[in-house]
């Protein structure tokens, strides 16, 4: 599957194991405005973005 997409299983992947990082320091009371927040939030869309292109949900119908 070809996507436009600009992230790379590399960068996926990357993604997956700093998140597994910040979920150890970032919770409901760390400020948005914080730079951990701020990576947490990138790198979630990071994931995101690659997983709706190459693992897409299907319709159960």
């Amino acid at each position: 599957m070809k996507s436009n997409s600009k992230i790379t299983k590399e960068l996926y992947n990357r993604a997956n194991i700093r998140l597994e990082e910040l979920i150890n320091v970032v919770n409901n009371n760390t400020p948005l405005d914080s730079p951990l927040a701020k990576e947490f939030l990138k790198v979630s869309n990071i994931i995101e973005e690659y997983e709706s292109i190459h693992y897409p949900m299907v319709d159960p119908k």
